[in-house]
């Protein structure tokens, strides 16, 4: 019986034996350890760190789905804990999950607002999705990155702030675009909406510019869901621009703005992942 009762005093807890097994990197028993397990308010911030540590480990591993799983965990006890949020960041970047990935950034730049790594990340998001003045803005609040941080900041910035002179360089462009789409429209209408055989020949059509951030986020969508489609440029093609202009009149839609991407025959009017989902 005595045994028993100081066996049973210092028997290990769940997150002590959950942080023995991370030490020796067996990571799915640090699930197994805490699962189904409560924690009182002392005990949530120790668990959270612990599993934003695991999450953190598994990315080291490139196992997205686990990384993301210990760290939506971990955020389930504290909404804030800074590991837990970059793993989650960063895995949700691995599988192109844009949306997530900057909202799990946005999140961990609030979490530690001096952090460059978290900065630099979120630029990095910036720069994937087109917006290279967000991406600017974050990369002036980085100091004293170091290592792969301060290299990559550096590309960053000097892509964003090219690519950031060209946008707003084409400011006129963009309005020539809107002119060049609206005479391409009437034209259409002139000729009954046709929109000439060439508009028959993919089932999926993304209409879009080189410089548009949305047009760049559907053509990832649609190459992660591997499905075959046909890119046209309405900026640089004045063939597609008003085949677009006929099939937006024959659907009686307005097309002003890219992306719209044609799905058998329907127009998506921008970057619609649920419309898009739906249609194929």
């Amino acid at each position: 019986m005595l045994t028993l009762l100081v066996t049973l005093c210092v028997a290990a807890t769940p997150l002590e034996t959950a942080r023995d097994h991370l030490k020796a990197g067996r990571l799915d028993d640090v699930l197994f350890a805490l699962d189904g397990k409560t924690f009182d308010d002392a005990d949530k911030p120790k668990a959270a760190a612990l599993l934003g540590e695991a999450a953190e480990a598994a990315n080291k591993k490139k196992d997205d789905v686990l990384a993301l799983q210990f760290a939506q965990t971990a955020l389930s006890l504290d909404k804030s804990q800074p590991k837990a949020l970059e793993a989650a960041a960063r895995a949700s970047l691995a599988q192109q999950l844009y949306d997530a990935a900057e909202k799990y950034a946005d999140r961990w730049v609030l979490a530690e607002r001096t952090n460059p790594s978290a900065r630099v990340l979120r630029a990095q998001l910036a720069v994937e999705a087109g917006e290279w003045d967000v991406a600017l803005d974050q990369l002036d609040q980085v100091h004293d990155a170091k290592g792969a941080d301060a290299e990559l900041a550096k590309s960053l910035r000097a892509r964003a702030s090219t690519e950031s002179a060209q946008k707003h360089a084409a400011l006129s462009t963009i309005a020539s675009l809107e002119k060049a789409m609206a005479a391409a429209a009437v034209a259409a209408r002139k000729g009954g909406g046709r929109a000439g055989p060439a508009a028959a020949s993919a089932d999926v059509v993304l209409y879009g510019t080189s410089w548009c951030g949305y047009c760049k986020k559907a053509r990832a969508w649609l190459k992660k869901h591997n499905v075959a489609f046909v890119e046209k440029d309405v900026e640089k093609d004045s063939n597609a621009a008003q085949e677009l202009a006929g099939k937006a009149a024959q659907a009686g839609v307005e097309a002003r703005g890219v992306p719209v991407i044609d799905v058998h025959g329907t127009l998506v009017m921008g970057f619609d992942e649920k419309r898009l989902d739906s249609l194929l």
